[in-house]
């Protein structure tokens, strides 16, 4: 019976306060995508398994949970958000020209292994800009991670921004094959120095472009001379472009008054294979772990029927409430404010008297004297954040407010 309790490695319970403080981070990132213009989107918890196959760039089929329906397709749980909304977007979007704005809140579900420390049930809030592949567009999307990380109280944090075409230009030049690609990617991605040094000179790449490579992993820091750095190391045109385009991404950000949240990091290459320009984290005190992940990925929706540019980014509820806990700052999260203590002779007057404080907008619990213990009645009123408490004893007609 004990073993009924617990839940599975990897998942876990919200409860009182904390769950309330949950949810208002979800509000305030509603709320946040409303004021941008972005309207919410809901997917299925379980789709099939090709939405999410190796072709997309996805999680790792390892790191999926799969199932089988009654025909014997192969299902699995929502792994990512991404390929979930490039199919809504294909499917009743695909004439449209203009640029969508869709966002989400809800769980993805991911066989993270267990030594890492990660849920495998964890929330998400995010967005994706579909057909618009601006760099305003790009701005737009870090603007808006901005105002939201702001908007929930935080006011030391950085978001890294990097661009994997920088690194795919080097790569088109060196000829190696996909498997040694990956692994000079796992190594810059890594900070893995001396693995990289040692596949560049297995592999005879150039001397130009391992000096270029090798310095990827240290290339992160002020935009202006990280920028100034890049251009300098190599003259491939795709390169050069995205150089480009991060220095007209930096201008913009100062256009939004938020350059000082900015840096840039080169030898950042990103988790998805499905991203195909700027890429970003965002990172704060409290957490080992990034806040807020995204990134451009212009070649996903045509999977699925619709040629159209797209960007997008997913905060980690669960990471950030853990950051901001760790910080000491209060999420305002509402429960019920008002405590109406009553006798069982005073039923119908405590009623009305909720019914009316309801009608105001004010949040009332009820709770009947005669059949609470008094002595748990402090801690309750502060695992429910009662603010106010209003006594109604037996025998009389008069009320007590007692301010807490």
């Amino acid at each position: 019976m004990i073993q009924l309790l617990h839940t599975p490695a990897g998942v876990r319970d919200y409860y009182n306060g904390e769950c309330v403080r949950k949810q208002t981070l979800a509000n305030q990132a509603r709320e946040c995508f409303r004021l941008f213009g972005y309207a919410e989107i809901q997917t299925p918890v379980f789709e099939y398994f090709d939405i999410f196959n190796a072709e997309r760039g996805s999680v790792p089929s390892r790191f999926m949970y799969k199932l089988f329906d009654r025909e014997g397709e192969t299902l699995v749980l929502r792994p990512d958000y991404t390929p979930a909304i490039a199919r809504c977007a294909s499917k009743y979007f695909g004439n449209v020209n203009l640029p969508l704005r869709l966002s989400y809140v809800g769980n993805v579900y991911v066989d993270n292994p267990g030594y890492r420390g990660q849920l495998k049930e964890s929330s998400q809030a995010g967005v994706e800009l579909v057909g618009d592949g601006s760099v305003a567009g790009n701005a737009e999307l870090l603007a808006m991670t901005v105002r939201y990380l702001q908007m929930v109280g935080l006011s030391r944090f950085q978001i890294e921004v990097g661009d994997v075409r920088y690194f795919k230009g080097l790569m088109e030049q060196t000829g190696v094959s996909r498997e040694v690609e990956e692994q000079i990617r796992t190594c810059i991605e890594n900070k893995n120095h001396f693995g990289l040094e040692e596949i560049l000179e297995e592999n005879q790449i150039s001397e130009q472009i391992s000096q270029a490579l090798g310095r990827l992993p240290q290339m992160f820091g002020d935009p202006r001379e990280i920028l100034k750095e890049a251009r300098e190391l190599t003259t491939n045109p795709e390169a050069i472009h995205a150089v480009e385009r991060l220095e007209e991404l930096y201008h913009y950000m100062e256009l939004y008054g938020m350059s000082q949240y900015i840096t840039f990091d080169l030898g950042m290459l990103g988790t998805h294979n499905y991203y195909t320009g700027i890429i970003f984290k965002g990172y704060t005190y409290g957490t080992g772990d990034s806040i807020v992940t995204g990134g451009r990925y212009d070649n996903l929706l045509e999977q699925f029927g619709k040629k159209a540019p797209a960007i997008g980014f997913a905060i980690k509820l669960d990471v950030l409430m853990q950051a901001l806990n760790s910080q000491h700052i209060e999420i305002a999260g509402r429960l019920a404010g008002t405590l109406i203590l009553y006798a069982g002779e005073r039923t119908p007057e405590a009623i009305r008297l909720a019914e009316e404080c309801r009608g105001r907008g004010e949040a009332v619990s009820l709770l009947n004297s005669d059949l609470s213990d008094l002595r748990e009645l402090q801690e309750y009123i502060q695992e429910n954040h009662i603010t106010k408490v209003i006594e109604m004893p037996a025998g009389t007609s008069d009320m007590e407010v007692t301010e807490q």
